[in-house]
């Protein structure tokens, strides 16, 4: 069974809230990155709750697939929404991914199904890892 777990973010804690993470570029380099820029409201991070705008770059290293879907339709498909209590998550037991046609030279085991919710879209990457830069 899938389960959605919160990620507590270097620095911040848990974000939670539809006005917390406001996305200004995507960039998906020749290097299976996926970056994110932006600013996180300060007031809705658990270990900041002050409120100011945080500007940040979100990256999620060795990329096998994502996509992105506008947020208002997100919510409306038939996913366990109400589970989500965090705007970053890791989706154990992703379905998505145990489908997913890896490469044959690529440990499965080593990926992550992530759930990355802002402001206007969410987000559904498969990847190694993230690192945060504030």
């Amino acid at each position: 069974m899938e389960n959605i777990v919160d990620v507590d973010v270097p620095g911040l804690g848990i974000l939670s809230g539809r006005d917390c993470i406001h996305i200004d570029i995507v960039i998906q380099d020749n290097s299976e990155n996926l970056e994110f820029k932006g600013e996180i409201n300060g007031s809705l991070a658990e270990k900041i709750n002050e409120e100011r705008w945080i500007a940040f770059t979100l990256t999620f290293h060795r990329v096998f697939a994502f996509s992105s879907c506008d947020l208002d339709t997100y919510l409306n498909m038939d996913t366990p929404v109400n589970a989500i209590n965090s705007d970053l998550n890791i989706l154990e037991n992703s379905k998505w991914l145990e489908n997913l046609p890896i490469r044959a030279d690529y440990d499965r085991s080593a990926l992550k199904h992530y759930l990355l919710f802002t402001y206007d879209n969410v987000y559904n990457i498969i990847a190694d890892s993230f690192d945060i830069n504030l």
